[in-house]
């Protein structure tokens, strides 16, 4: 029996994108389907800025950054389009977690430093820490263009051959042996192969899934500097990407320049609220999400002005129960349904990587990347 396609990718966001991309770059007849427009913004696609890193405390995520620089140097060879900014990372804790880090790198010979809390300022004086903290400076950390990225892989993969339909929800999908089909107000289509990467809307397709996710909600918050003759240190010549730990307190903040809003940099708390049971932003932002970041800030950002955020974004973060990617078969489930989610906070940037592992995965090829460590696998069976 012949299919409409050998694969289905259901979810046109970042992972969706790449997915569908690395698909049709093999070979494989790819249709590529989005319930709302391309680009928009109810989901954790959108926007202007995300950071690129090396640095990462668990070393199975490093050969993913690595396979993504290379997709995206091509891509940016192929298009003639600038796709990122290197402006190096400082990664700033006050644990152990930069030992960590620096181990992981120089098992993979990636170029970084360490440094001590108090040499920081001298580097990066929108900064000022003492001997508490611990840094490590990763050269090749950068802002990634997101937007840019996102539209690149779409319109990258439609010009060798892939197929999108935007404004199409999947309403089913079911199994035939080996044949799937996919079920659209639009139209019913049969495939060898679906891979879902539609983030918080996981458990729709899959309301049995062997792990627990609970989507919430990010305020994303812009600062600017306070005085207006400092704000050149909060561009993306000067002010680098920034993930900073206080360990005692278990709070996490992440940073970037001021890509999105000229004048003022993203600088936010790394976790937020629950959001509705239909997946919607609550309509009550919890004050921590702004007072966490206006404290870090107040304490130890000299230059910035932490009385308030000059605006604040909403996005939407949807992470597995130990908070790693989802990538693969999900247990008891067919084996030709794929799953690439649960990267929210950190998963643009290996998106192409996880996309590349998907879509040798459904062509039947050992995957250029080991990524067992981001099996279903690892989760015990949930309770139905």
């Amino acid at each position: 029996m012949s299919t409409d396609y050998d694969v289905i990718v259901v979810g046109a966001g970042i992972f969706g994108s790449c997915t569908a991309y690395n698909c049709q770059k093999l070979g494989l007849k790819t249709l590529l389907l989005e319930q709302f427009e391309l680009g928009h913004v109810n989901g954790s696609s959108h926007g202007k800025s995300r950071i690129t890193r090396y640095a990462h405390t668990e070393v199975e995520y490093v050969p993913l950054v690595s396979d993504a620089y290379e997709q995206i140097f091509e891509l940016e060879r192929i298009r003639g389009e600038k796709l990122w900014k290197k402006t190096g990372l400082l990664w700033v804790s006050t644990g152990n977690e930069v030992e960590k880090i620096h181990n992981n790198l120089k098992s993979k010979n990636i170029e970084h430093e360490v440094v001590k809390g108090t040499e920081i300022e001298s580097r990066y004086p929108q900064f000022k820490f003492n001997d508490e903290w611990n840094g490590l400076i990763d050269p090749m950390g950068g802002v990634i263009y997101a937007n840019k990225w996102l539209h690149a892989f779409q319109d990258q993969f439609k010009k060798i051959g892939g197929i999108i339909h935007d404004h199409e929800a999947v309403l089913s999908h079911s199994e035939n042996g080996e044949i799937l089909s996919v079920v659209t107000p639009k139209s019913r289509y049969t495939t060898k192969k679906i891979i879902f990467t539609v983030g918080c809307w996981i458990t729709k397709f899959l309301p049995h899934v062997n792990f627990n996710i609970e989507p919430i909600s990010i305020s994303v918050c812009y600062w600017k500097a306070k005085n207006q003759a400092d704000s050149f240190l909060l561009n993306e010549d000067h002010y680098p990407v920034v993930i900073a730990q206080e360990m005692d307190l278990k709070v996490f903040h992440y940073s970037l320049p001021d890509t999105d809003y000229p004048g003022a940099i993203k600088f936010c708390y790394h976790y937020g609220d629950p959001l509705t049971k239909d997946n919607k932003h609550p309509e009550q932002r919890s004050q921590r999400c702004i007072d966490l970041p206006a404290d870090f800030i107040k304490k130890y950002m000299p230059v910035v002005d932490g009385s308030a955020p000059t605006k604040v974004d909403k996005c939407i973060y949807t992470n597995s129960p130990d908070d790693h990617y989802i990538i693969g078969r999900v247990p008891g489930k067919n084996a030709n349904i794929l799953v690439g989610g649960c990267g929210s906070g950190s998963g643009f940037k290996v998106a192409p990587g996880i996309g590349k592992a998907l879509a040798e995965m459904a062509a039947g090829r050992k995957t250029t990347v080991d990524v067992s460590f981001f099996s279903a696998d690892r989760f015990k069976p949930s309770k139905i």
